[in-house]
């Protein structure tokens, strides 16, 4: 080895000519113009976000929305907002000899009672959203009575950035905790870090979870550093580890921030409002710190079956096959509607006698899906789903403005005849009320309708997120 040649310097011929190539100039150059925009590209048309949203009718399922899954904040929300119901039972063939009796009385326990309808749906509202209740509602007021560009509009959105924070911090820390599950399930063969990441996610579980998050973030971090260079380490766990890391993050144990928050708001109000706001503040955070102690909060049946159904696949109690099915759905979970879909959503699989009826209703009280302007009264877009075995499925579409409802019922074909006299059977019902009747229409349901076919305005809103909700 001691007799290797060491080259020290490149072998050239030191008298050949090389020609120096003329580089670009090193002068100081003017800077780039901000106030000059006539160079800036378009942005991307519309019309791409409408093919993007659009859902895949072939093949029965909507389209997965890759991009929407960048927001962390809907894997915390997404079973509160749209499962798919009939794309579950169908993964319990007749024949299939791995159904067990526990899974059958789920599918049964799901299913709701007539006289349980309205009670479901209320908790499924209750959980869409934390912004409700009397607090929220003088907020509303108040920022709708100053005007837009008001100095009260900051003020209440720092305030709400507050009590999100507050409220929210809980399910963050049992997000991260269920990532480090994850994490520990796909690297069990490791058994140096599975151990160790159960361990952790324990540790963000513990009631004083809280009061130790700065060392628990300092432990997280360096873990996952572990995680990264590990040989087992995948492209799919470099998404788990990013969304972890970024749960870490919008974690605020700063109690200052809403108490500054909360100041700001009640000094830029009427001094006939301040003591309102100040009772129904204080009420509300005791309400959220004595919910969070007792672990109070609405509890949707459906979706409470929904987890335990899903939760099988975590655990590996299906087929192979049957877990890619599993994955599709989670993923239609995960980019259905939330706040890049700004509608209020509720499903509702009933059991009426011999029948079984699953109906979804889509609701936007803001609708400007009949051009209605900015400052114009809005009016209020409801779709309603509902497929009932032996008949088929159904879609009635309602429209409400100024008390005038218009109603189109879109059946199967062999059953529009029947539903002729539907129209005399709508006035009947609102007879009695404030309302009346306008356009009714029967018509053929020949394929399934795309919300973005229903709520024209809805590609334009998913760019952004939509606070009305």
């Amino acid at each position: 080895m001691a007799d290797i040649l060491k080259i020290t310097s490149p072998v050239v011929d030191k008298n050949q000519q090389t020609q120096v190539r003329a580089g670009t100039s090193t002068a100081a150059t003017a800077p780039f113009q901000m106030q000059d925009i006539a160079k800036i590209a378009q942005t991307t048309a519309q019309t791409g976000i409408l093919k993007q949203n659009t859902g895949l009718v072939k093949e029965g399922s909507p389209n997965i929305l890759e991009n929407l899954l960048k927001d962390p904040s809907v894997t915390e929300t997404y079973l509160k907002n749209i499962f798919m119901l009939e794309e579950i039972f169908k993964l319990l063939p007749a024949n299939n000899q791995t159904v067990t009796d526990e899974i059958e009385n789920l599918f049964e326990l799901m299913l709701v009672k007539p006289d349980e309808v309205a009670q479901e749906m209320i908790s499924q509202e209750q959980a869409a959203t934390s912004f409700r209740g009397e607090l929220f509602t003088l907020l509303r007021q108040v920022s709708s009575e100053a005007g837009q560009g008001a100095e009260i509009q900051p003020a209440i959105a720092n305030l709400l950035r507050a009590l999100n924070h507050y409220i929210g911090n809980k399910d963050i820390r049992d997000a991260v905790a269920n990532s480090f599950s994850f994490l520990a399930d796909k690297l069990s063969s490791s058994k140096s870090l599975a151990p160790r990441l159960e361990q952790l996610a324990e540790r963000f579980r513990a009631p004083d979870s809280e009061q130790q998050f700065q060392q628990l973030k300092q432990d997280a971090l360096s873990l996952l550093q572990n995680v990264r260079n590990s040989v087992l380490f995948s492209q799919k766990l470099e998404k788990v580890v990013s969304i972890t890391i970024y749960n870490l993050s919008r974690h605020n144990s700063n109690k200052q921030f809403l108490q500054e928050s909360a100041i700001e708001v009640w000094r830029l109000l009427d001094f006939r409002t301040r003591g309102q706001f100040k009772a129904l503040l204080t009420e509300y955070l005791h309400a959220a710190d004595e919910a969070d102690k007792k672990s109070e909060i609405a509890s949707s049946k459906v979706m409470d079956t929904l987890v335990k159904l899903l939760s099988g696949e975590a655990q590996g109690k299906v087929s192979e096959a049957e877990q890619g099915r599993m994955e599709k759905i989670i993923r239609s979970l995960l980019s259905s509607p939330s706040n890049f879909t700004p509608l209020l959503h509720f499903v509702i699989p009933m059991a009426y006698e011999d029948l079984r009826s699953f109906a979804e209703i889509w609701i936007d009280p803001q609708s400007q899906d009949r051009g209605e302007k900015q400052d114009e009264e809005k009016g209020i877009h409801v779709l309603l789903v509902i497929d009932i075995e032996a008949f088929g499925r159904f879609e009635a579409e309602v429209y409400e403005k100024n008390n005038e409802v218009d109603f189109t019922l879109y059946c199967p074909p062999p059953l529009v005849k029947s539903y002729q006299k539907f129209g005399q059977t709508v006035s009947a019902i609102l007879k009695p009320t404030s309302y009346y009747a306008g356009a009714i229409q029967v018509k053929e349901l020949q394929n399934p309708r795309s919300l973005m076919q229903v709520f024209k305005t809805l590609p334009y809103r998913r760019t952004g997120v939509d606070v009305k909700i």
